[in-house]
């Protein structure tokens, strides 16, 4: 099947002009970074200097099953054998020096350590860094920590992850709260789509927009930035979920001007499980309440204050929210490994790297009779993630069978198109982990389900 000459009017296909012109601007982004080095990565380990050999190396180091094909980052990465080795060091150090650690104050200076370093990394101040056990343990802090009463209202599309909207949804029956649920198209032509709809449900009683930077379904970038400049001009506090960004873009979060942005730590960055992050935006940290108080500042009604280990002289986000990284410290220390890893590639790099495979992987699935994609076709409007259904198919079938026969995973998802039966859709995340031979292997099992459709 011959490539289209241009887009389709729903914009869910690249034009060939579209898709060769995209790979060339990615093809040269990558080879100047390649260019590039940094101390850090000279200080850390040799990289290969050939693009070939950076990726094939890349491929062995997370503990992964070699035999499989991975195309679900979305919802979780192998481990670093970097980061692995750093938590069991960390976890057998931990235990070893117990005692003297907790006699020390070793925990305050040491979550202050982490906070400056995932900080730095994420493009914002330690002080408004609170560590969590993943992403949805973030949201959830933030929507049951904000001063909402009944009637005050929270937007959120339609589609966004469980994770991010049930705690909206069990505030609502908690509080009264009113959560209004956006239906935005999927696919996306445009970000003024999404800006559209986001600004056309809100009145005088909206406190909260809620939304991905990347969605998880489809894999849609939204407009982040527009939308939380909309939002602070009628002083509607932002709540980014950050699960499906954090690790594949490169970004600072103070150049998106949100309020709070969660993010875990096991998916894109491949850190250890059961780690993520808390972003407060510095002047809202006066407005939000803590789920887990660990102290509390000298202040009426008490006399002197409350403090537990670790917790003394911390920043501010890790005094007032909770300061987990007594607990957490091993595992945190596997995730740093994993920005360790980010920053010896190059985030500008392994966003290029997934932004090349996502392109081949879409021109090849274009090819397919009978595929219908459903992530936005404009550039700049999804990155990774692919999402496709094929009509007449079940798609946990399809998945059931590319698992059985060729070990290779894809995502099947729920999804219903108008009136017909949730026969689901399928959902391909592209890291550097995989290969254009993946995608190849991806695409020959395609062809074999679809008995040549």
């Amino acid at each position: 099947m011959m490539l289209p000459d241009s887009d389709t009017q729903d914009g869910t296909n690249l034009s060939r002009r579209d898709l060769l012109a995209r790979s060339l601007q990615v093809s040269l982004g990558a080879a100047g970074l390649a260019a590039l080095s940094t101390a850090t990565a000279q200080q850390a380990v040799e990289l290969p200097t050939s693009s070939r050999e950076l990726w094939q190396w890349v491929r062995v180091q997370p503990v992964a099953d070699s035999r499989l094909t991975w195309f679900d980052a979305a919802g979780g990465c192998s481990t670093l054998r970097a980061s692995m080795a750093s938590e069991y060091r960390a976890r057998e150090q931990q235990s070893m020096e117990l005692a003297s650690r907790i006699a020390s104050g070793y925990w305050t200076g040491e979550s202050e350590r982490l906070a400056a370093r995932f900080a730095a990394f994420a493009g914002c101040d330690p002080d408004e860094i609170v560590f969590t056990r993943g992403a949805g343990e973030a949201l959830s802090t933030v929507a049951a920590g904000l001063d909402l009463t009944s009637g005050d209202e929270v937007i959120i599309p339609q589609q966004e992850h469980p994770a991010a909207l049930s705690p909206w949804l069990f505030q609502a029956r908690r509080r009264g709260i009113v959560v209004k649920q956006v239906q935005l198209p999927m696919p996306l032509t445009g970000p003024e789509q999404a800006l559209g709809l986001m600004a056309g449900a809100v009145t005088d009683r909206t406190k909260v927009m809620a939304f991905s930077h990347v969605q998880y379904a489809d894999g849609a970038l939204l407009p982040v930035r527009e939308l939380c400049q909309l939002a602070r001009q009628s002083n509607i506090a932002t709540v980014i979920d950050g699960a499906q960004a954090f690790g594949m873009l490169d970004f600072a979060l103070r150049d998106l001007g949100c309020d709070f942005y969660a993010a875990g730590f096991h998916k894109w960055l491949a850190g250890s499980h059961g780690t993520g992050m808390l972003y407060v935006r510095r002047e809202m940290l006066d407005k939000i309440w803590p789920l887990e108080p660990r102290g509390i500042d000298s202040y009426p009604p008490l006399l002197t204050p409350t403090v537990t280990v670790g917790q003394e002289t911390t920043s501010a986000a890790l005094h007032k929210l909770g300061n987990i990284v007594p607990h957490l410290w091993p595992a945190l220390r596997g995730a740093e490994a994993a920005l360790d890893f980010q920053e010896q590639v190059r985030r500008l790099r392994i966003e290029a790297r997934i932004r090349e495979l996502a392109i081949y992987a879409r021109m090849r699935l274009q090819q397919l009779a009978g595929i219908e994609l459903l992530t936005p076709g404009r550039p700049g409007l999804w990155a990774g993630i692919l999402t496709f259904r094929v009509p007449g198919k079940r798609a946990a079938d399809i998945a059931e069978t590319l698992a059985r026969n060729n070990r290779i995973y894809v995502r099947a998802l729920r999804w219903r198109s108008g009136d017909s039966a949730d026969e689901g859709a399928l959902r391909i995340s592209l890291h550097i982990f995989n290969s254009h031979d993946d995608v190849e292997q991806l695409l020959q099992g395609l062809q074999r389900e679809l008995g040549g459709k």
